[in-house]
């Protein structure tokens, strides 16, 4: 994998509209816990990266999603208190939707089996302690 910016002008259009397509994607996975906020923030990051340091720089710098883009390039894992916040709403909004839906018994069966793949990658994704230092904040490449 070529892990350099692009100098191609069409690349570089590519990877920035698919950077903000994952941007998009996360925000609404932080938002919807069904849809994954982290895997879309390093892909949209590799995508900025690509196209547009200016990007890539601004996303590490935003207070929502840098400090977690930090910890992942410098620690490759996430702090505890997120993962468990972010098991906590998974399990809040299925319990939810389950009470107060009449959604059909096979649907609840697929909902079940697509949130239970997510846990397995939130609990496979190493766990950073609460109190581990700050990674240092990165502003570009």
């Amino acid at each position: 994998m070529d892990f350099k910016p692009t100098t191609e002008p069409i690349k570089s259009f590519f990877f920035v509209v698919g950077g903000w397509c994952c941007v998009a994607l996360a925000v609404v996975g932080a938002v919807l816990p069904l849809l994954p906020t982290t895997p879309f923030l390093l892909l949209a990051s590799y995508c900025f990266y690509k196209g547009s340091p200016r990007l890539h720089a601004w996303l590490h710098r935003s207070k929502s999603f840098g400090p977690t883009l930090d910890d992942w390039h410098h620690y490759r894992g996430i702090r505890k208190s997120l993962k468990y916040r972010a098991v906590a709403m998974v399990a809040a909004v299925v319990t939810v939707s389950f009470v107060l839906s009449s959604l059909p018994d096979w649907l609840r069966l697929v909902l079940l089996v697509l949130v239970s793949i997510g846990l397995v990658v939130i609990w496979r994704i190493p766990t950073l302690p609460d109190d581990a230092p700050r990674a240092p904040r990165m502003t570009a490449g």
